[in-house]
């Protein structure tokens, strides 16, 4: 059971199971017209998929030792912060508005996993500033080209 020693071979199958499950789910007995977005999206994420099993197939003959136990696969003081924005994103979305809350989780992901902390001041501004602009294009692609309704809130 080779595909189960590394990391990369877990995230390989993980990914081909995801987008295998959203071909399926976007394709079967949808409007073509209203499920645009989610087919394009689901075609995306299948052709990383397989870009990422042939990469993982080659390396697989130049990786030269694998250990017998699996690797240490999650860095949980990595990871629970954006797992935290995450529960509090979702939890928020439907009461505060789309765009409002994914701009401040957007925010909140480029602080907390950004290089320089906010104590330096123009780095906090252009944190700011391209979430902004991250918005604004997240806004023109969903509302004016796909016409995606996104949940709305108290605010937008």
């Amino acid at each position: 059971m080779i595909w189960f020693k590394s990391k990369e071979h877990i995230a390989a199958l993980v990914t081909a199971g995801i987008a295998t499950l959203a071909l399926i789910t976007s394709f079967y007995k949808t409007d073509a017209e209203v499920y645009l977005f989610p087919r394009i999206a689901a075609v995306i994420i299948t052709l990383l998929a397989v870009t990422l099993i042939i990469k993982v197939i080659k390396n697989t003959a130049k990786t030269v030792n694998f250990s017998d136990s699996l690797p240490k696969l999650i860095k949980w003081k990595t990871l629970l912060p954006g797992l935290a924005v995450g529960f509090i994103y979702l939890f928020l979305l439907e009461v505060v508005g789309f765009y409002v809350t994914s701009f401040f989780a957007y925010f909140s992901i480029c602080v907390i996993y950004g290089r320089c902390d906010m104590t330096n001041r123009k780095r906090g501004i252009f944190k700011l500033v391209v979430s902004t602009i991250f918005m604004i294009v997240l806004f023109l692609l969903f509302w004016n080209l796909l016409h995606v309704r996104t949940p709305t809130g108290w605010l937008i």
